[in-house]
């Protein structure tokens, strides 16, 4: 099995999203747009399946693929709807206001603050399965 990136992102000021990869293997890329993260997935999955269908016709071997999503913080937010900004924000000390500027798109973080935004997500999963209900 081949693995692809296929990157998510909203370019600031923008109101679609897209969603895009390249398969080295067989010469492809393939893009989708859409006015959600989700959207524009479904959209490159179904750009990826008239890809298949065309290279097979051509006689070209499609391998199977394993896609793997690299979001930008925009997307991130955008398609993991149920992670709150506000909670994240806390988790790392940035300002709600700020986080909601990276999660509309209006700004793009550092990839100091990437990073730190990914590690205030692993943070909080990580406090929410060491919980118990009775």
């Amino acid at each position: 099995m081949k693995k692809v990136i296929a990157k998510v992102e909203r370019e600031p000021g923008e109101k679609n999203f897209s969603c895009r990869m390249k398969i080295d293997c067989v010469k492809t890329s393939v893009l989708g747009q859409g006015n959600s993260a989700r959207a524009a997935i479904a959209d490159m999955l179904s750009g990826w399946k008239d890809a298949e269908t065309d290279l097979k016709e051509d006689g070209i071997e499609v391998p199977n693929i394993e896609i793997h999503y690299s979001f930008d913080v925009g997307s991130l937010f955008n398609y993991y709807d149920f992670i709150n900004v506000a909670g994240i924000s806390r988790e790392i000390g940035v300002s709600p206001a700020v986080m909601r500027q990276y999660a509309v798109g209006v700004r793009k973080p550092s990839p100091e603050r990437k990073a730190q935004i990914v590690d205030g997500i692993r943070s909080l999963a990580h406090k929410m399965e060491n919980i118990s209900v009775y």
